[in-house]
């Protein structure tokens, strides 16, 4: 519980200091420039990243 915490927090934190914009899917919580949600398809989810 403690992890899903910090883990909320810290995703809350990194969501207001970047600016939320479409297109890169640089992280699995953003949107495609489509308007779809990145999910599986970002960086931060393949190997490799970018």
């Amino acid at each position: 519980m403690k992890k899903l915490l910090i883990c909320a927090v810290l995703i809350i934190s990194s969501t207001t200091s970047i600016p939320a914009f479409s297109g890169s899917c640089d992280y699995s919580w953003q949107s495609a420039k489509d308007g779809s949600s990145c999910g599986d398809r970002a960086a931060d989810r393949r190997a490799g990243g970018r």
